[in-house]
């Protein structure tokens, strides 16, 4: 897959099937529209192409209302690399941008695209205060000469599948329900750092990660985890998200014990795959307390989420 940051002419020669949306999250709906869109465009022998957003819109629209990304910008390129698209064009939303009319955004695609198709979700907009709508957008491909494809949204049991729904359960702790929604774990992936090293003193050794700045993290509490290391290898492991109230401690942080496992990997890139939430933060009243706590937080993933015949 090409990946390209800035807008200018791509493959200007040749049509395009494209799917339009942020795709914050590459959440099971957000799957369905580009594998759609990648479809599409084999059976009319197209370039499958996405277009998005770098940065979420409202980091420019409101900042201090930004909501936090669910993935970086890593994890979304490579999400949207193993449905099979062609061309991934993930820019910068700018000032610029956000004063651009229905019309004057349309007339953005077609000056660098031979655009053939569009595929939108139902709840798609665009150009300036979002005033662009996906009849809109319709009534655009008429003039310009492309078709548009308005994908219905998602729903599992009843409950619609969103970026903000997907925000709301890992806020609250709730990564199993959250998962249903992605499509896969709930991750935070970040380089292992130096911590107080206390973990080891009890007998639970840590793998710390500082809280990457702008990304979702779960509720403060205990996990059952994965923790997936720079080779690729995944390890079972129990996850601690919070300050470590029975320390005072006011850095917040991700401590991740992983079980059988005795490598040094600081520096390393570690991925952790959220299962379930164990139990909340609990501030102990002795240090023994918090050590039959954690052995107990041990047993509790190996038999429940980790069991195996």
């Amino acid at each position: 897959m090409e990946v390209f940051a800035q807008i200018k002419d791509i493959r200007r020669h040749l049509p395009i099937c494209m799917a339009l949306g942020m795709f914050d999250g590459v959440h099971i709906g957000h799957k369905s529209i580009i594998t759609r869109t990648v479809e599409q465009a084999k059976r009319e022998s197209c370039i499958s192409a996405v277009f998005t957003f770098s940065n979420h819109p409202i980091s420019i629209i409101n900042p201090e209302q930004c909501p936090p990304l669910i993935i970086t910008n890593e994890e979304k390129t490579n999400l949207i690399a193993e449905l099979g698209v062609d061309i991934l064009v993930n820019i910068p939303f700018t000032h610029e941008l956000l004063q651009q009319s229905p019309a004057e955004f349309v007339d953005l695609l077609v000056n660098n695209f031979k655009l053939k198709h569009i595929i939108v979700g139902e709840n798609f907009s665009y150009g300036y205060q979002g005033a662009g709508t996906p009849a809109m957008l319709s009534a655009a491909g008429v003039l310009h000469g492309f078709t548009v494809d308005v994908a219905h949204m998602v729903d599992i049991e009843g409950a619609v599948v969103s970026s903000t729904a997907i925000r709301q359960l890992i806020g609250d702790g709730a990564v199993q329900q959250a998962a249903a929604l992605l499509g896969r774990p709930a991750v935070i992936t970040g380089v292992v750092i130096k911590g107080d090293q206390r973990g080891s003193k009890l007998g639970f050794p840590t793998a710390n990660l500082a809280i990457p700045s702008g990304l979702l993290v779960p509720a403060d509490g205990v996990y059952a985890v994965y923790a997936v290391d720079e080779k690729g290898v995944k390890h079972r492991g129990v996850a601690n998200i919070g300050n470590n109230p029975t320390f005072t401690r006011q850095t917040r942080r991700i401590e991740v014990h992983i079980l059988d496992f005795n490598r040094s990997i600081y520096g390393e890139l570690l991925r952790v795959q959220f299962i379930d939430r164990i139990r909340g933060e609990v501030a102990f009243d002795s240090v023994e307390q918090l050590q039959q706590q954690m052995a107990e937080d041990i047993k509790i993933a190996q038999n429940v989420y980790f069991y195996t015949s």
